[in-house]
């Protein structure tokens, strides 16, 4: 469905846009209502994008609004489609809920009003990638996502750490934008348009392997630099352990995610011929990040470090699964952008909550808080067991089509690459969820279950605007992981037929 002009998409992406304005405005007079605003605003946008979730999943049918922007940028426009819709219907539902949550955990914090509008233009940005058309309007809404999340590590993070922190988030992101940068220029150089669909056309036709592999490799490089993919993850874990948490939870449920939604768009469906090329180390670097980030979280005694580690090792599995280049593995891959960010924001919310109540980040010093925090100790639960892959969590189903598209493509193999080197590949990283299964168990048990330490008999469960959040999350996990063909066939929809890949 094509319309023209500004819709419920555009106005939802404004509403947002104005409502962080406001905030930052007036902020002196809302004080601590700051918080109420962000939330008024935020679930606006949400509401308004609603309609166009419906009409997706219920008719399996794109959405696409243009605005005419000039003879040499092109149209501008937003479009919802099977690729788009996991990853935008993830960041809106997250969106709002990490607003709701940071209300009660910000309640202490100096200007919230700054804190909440930055937050809002962060979501902002990272919706606004998700539906973009245009390479000029996706790199504008990839610099937006980034400023905004830069400050609110800078102001709000923990103090001894947060200048370096933010320091390094910053100069890795900005790295991988150039990469980006230069890809897109060679793009429009080729190509002589910024509009994705038109470039689409044109790329199908005779162009030189090599010159759409160098194009892939750009792009990737700065995509991959944002999923935070070993090698280059090493600014994640301070970053994602130091922000506050209701940015953690957007940084590591969301705007990773916009990384892998992103390589799909521009090197799976735009480059397929290179990504088909490149395919088989692609999904040699996932499943080394596999292995490496869920190590890591292992050995780690900070609660959110623990999960930042996991996120590492979670993007490894979406890398492998987009890496075989089979039609199982893409939509497997796409669907864990749901179940990924609402299972790890619900284990960042659940984090926080356990520093907000104990005043102590070390795992080692808690335990047996299922007893003080029962809320939280049961979404934690169901957050670590779908990471896990415990059916039937959400995690169960993606992971299990991830991990059918890598023997897919092991059996059917694309072209000139032979079935043993996947099928190898694939083991390896089934023999991965040992791993995840192991983090996540050491997890529940070193801070909810044992013995109770005295210094934490008084704790109680967060605020009512920390657990609503997360038992929200926790139905949503266990809804996608009984009803997975509510996204699957949305996504599948607009991935069958595929040049390059594998059917």
């Amino acid at each position: 469905m094509l319309l023209s002009g500004f819709s419920l998409m555009s106005l939802s992406l404004i509403v947002m846009f104005l409502g962080a304005l406001f905030i930052y405005i007036f902020r002196g007079a809302l004080e601590q209502r700051a918080g109420t605003a962000a939330a008024v605003f935020s679930g606006l946008s949400m509401l308004l994008m609603l309609p166009s979730f419906y009409h997706i999943v219920v008719f399996n049918e794109p959405i696409m609004e243009v605005v005419e922007w000039s003879s040499v940028l092109g149209s501008f426009g937003l479009l919802l489609d099977g690729v788009a819709f996991p990853i935008t219907f993830a960041v809106v539902i997250l969106g709002f809920l990490s607003v709701i949550y940071a209300i009660g955990y910000t309640s202490h914090t100096e200007n919230r009003g700054t804190f909440f509008s930055n937050l809002l233009f962060f979501i902002m940005g990272m919706q606004w990638v998700t539906l973009a058309t245009n390479l000029v309007e996706f790199f504008m809404a990839w610099e937006l996502m980034l400023v905004p999340s830069y400050f609110l590590i800078l102001f709000w993070g923990i103090p001894e750490t947060r200048k370096r922190t933010a320091m390094k988030f910053w100069l890795y992101t900005q790295s991988g934008a150039l990469a980006i940068l230069a890809g897109f220029a060679l793009l429009y150089a080729i190509t002589g348009s910024f509009v994705m669909t038109d470039i689409g056309v044109i790329l199908t036709s005779e162009m030189a392997l090599s010159t759409m592999k160098l194009i892939f490799i750009l792009l990737a490089a700065g995509f991959l630099v944002k999923m935070a993919v070993f090698p280059i993850h090493w600014w994640l874990p301070p970053v994602h352990a130091e922000a506050p948490t209701p940015v953690s939870v957007l940084l590591s449920g969301a705007m990773i995610e916009t990384g892998a939604y992103a390589l799909v768009r521009f090197g799976v469906i735009m480059l397929g011929a290179a990504a088909q090329a490149l395919s088989f180390w692609v999904s040699v670097l996932g499943v080394l990040t596999m292995f490496y980030g869920g190590l890591m979280a292992l050995a780690q005694k900070d609660i959110k470090r623990l999960l930042a580690y996991s996120s590492v090792s979670q993007m490894g599995y979406v890398l492998f699964a987009l890496g075989v280049m089979a039609s199982y593995g893409l939509q497997g891959g796409l669907f864990h952008l749901i179940n990924h960010a609402f299972s790890k924001g619900l284990l960042f919310m659940t984090a926080g909550a356990v520093i907000h109540e104990t005043g102590t980040r070390n795992i080692e010093e808690m335990g047996g808080l299922s007893n003080r925090m029962p809320v939280t100790a049961f979404t934690a639960a169901v957050g670590a067991f779908s990471i896990a892959g415990v059916p039937p969590l959400s995690g169960f189903a993606s992971e299990w089509m991830m991990f059918n598209g890598g023997f897919q493509a092991a059996l059917l193999g694309p072209a000139g690459i032979g079935s043993m080197p996947f099928f190898v590949l694939s083991i390896l990283a089934v023999s991965s969820t040992i791993v995840s299964a192991g983090y996540m168990l050491r997890f529940v048990m070193k801070v909810f279950l044992g013995p109770l330490p005295t210094n934490l008999e008084s704790v109680r469960d967060a605020p009512r605007s920390m657990t609503i959040p997360m038992v929200l999350l926790g139905a949503l996990i266990v809804f996608f992981g009984v009803f997975p063909d509510v996204a699957v066939h949305v996504i599948a929809g607009a991935t069958q037929g595929l040049l390059n890949i594998v059917p």
